[in-house]
């Protein structure tokens, strides 16, 4: 019981600390927060136990700026997102964690690396979105966050 709880504060403050990170610096939290759920839980509830964190933190962004929201495009985000994210979800349940946790790996230094050589995308097409939102689904769903790979297409669209 007493481990349990140590677990829970040691990840409550990791994810408090990494938000206000993120808040600062406007991007990177989630991607920190990967490694450090994975060490404390395991790959296969950290993956679902890190969206349940990004979706309950980026909810107060999306409320903080609700009237600046461009609805389109959530639309085609969301067009992509949802069904490969279902189905990154279930493969994640079956999946062998050897590979996913090697993809984890390449993915997180895939991520430095990509941000690196394209750090300001050219502006894409509202439809673009529906690709990126299928990217993201499945990304996150097997890997946790992709928002530093998502976050330039949403700036370089605004």
């Amino acid at each position: 019981m007493v481990h349990e709880l140590l677990v829970l504060v040691a990840a409550s403050a990791a994810a408090f600390t990494l938000a206000a990170l993120s808040a600062v610096a406007g991007f990177g939290g989630g991607v920190l927060l990967l490694p450090v759920f994975t060490a404390l839980f395991g790959l296969r509830v950290a993956v679902p136990m890190l969206t349940l964190t990004q979706l309950s933190s980026n909810a107060s962004r999306v409320w903080l700026n609700r009237h600046h929201l461009r609805w389109p495009l959530i639309g085609w985000f969301a067009a992509g997102a949802v069904p490969l994210a279902i189905a990154g979800g279930l493969l994640l349940a079956h999946a062998p964690l050897r590979p996913l946790k090697r993809l984890l790996g390449v993915f997180l230094i895939g991520v430095v690396i990509w941000r690196r050589l394209n750090p300001h995308p050219r502006k894409p097409r509202d439809r673009t979105f529906a690709a990126v939102g299928a990217a993201s689904g499945l990304g996150s769903a097997l890997l946790g966050s992709v928002g530093p790979l998502t976050a330039p297409f949403f700036l370089a669209g605004l």
